[in-house]
C-alpha cells in the first residue's frame, strides 16, 4: 500500500511539473509571435492569435516584452512596433490596452511617447517616420 502511494504521488508531481513546463512554453511561444506580427505590422495575425489564447492584450500587456532584434534593444510591443515603424500595429494595440498602459511608464522609467521622441531626437532619418506614433501615444496617453 505504501508503495502505491509513493509511485502515486510520483507519477503526479512529474505530471504537474510537465504541465507547468508546458504553459510557461505556450506562454513564451505567444509572446514570441506577438513580437513578430507587431514587429512585422501584421494586426490581423495578433487578433487572430489572441482570439485562440481566449486571452485580451490589456490583461497581459504589461507581462509582454519582446527580446533584442536588429538593433531594438528589448521592450514593450507598442516598442518594437515603432521602432520597425509598424504604426498599423501600434495603433491597434493601443486601441486595446487603453490610454493608461499608454501613458504608463516601462520598466527603464519612460513612458512610450517619451521613449518615441528620444528615439526620434537620437535618429534625425527616423525622426519624419516616427511623427505619426508620437501623435497616436499624444492623443492616446492619459
Amino acid at each position: 500500500m505504501k508503495v502505491l502511494k509513493v509511485v502515486f504521488l510520483t507519477t503526479f508531481l512529474i505530471t504537474l511539473t510537465t504541465a507547468k513546463v508546458e504553459a510557461a512554453d505556450e506562454a513564451q511561444r505567444l509572446i514570441s509571435s506577438l513580437c513578430d506580427y507587431a514587429k512585422g505590422d501584421n494586426r490581423s495575425s495578433m487578433r487572430k492569435k489572441l482570439k485562440q489564447a481566449h486571452l485580451k492584450l490589456r490583461r497581459i500587456y504589461g507581462g509582454v516584452k519582446c527580446g533584442p532584434k536588429e538593433g531594438f534593444s528589448g521592450g514593450s510591443l507598442l516598442r518594437i512596433s515603432t521602432y520597425f515603424g509598424a504604426f498599423a500595429s501600434a495603433k491597434y494595440i493601443t486601441q486595446l490596452i487603453g490610454g493608461k498602459a499608454v501613458g504608463k511608464p516601462e520598466k527603464d522609467g519612460q513612458t512610450i511617447l517619451q521613449w518615441t521622441q528620444a528615439l526620434a531626437a537620437s535618429d534625425p532619418s527616423k525622426a519624419e517616420q516616427l511623427k505619426p506614433f508620437i501623435e497616436l501615444y499624444q492623443s492616446k496617453a492619459e
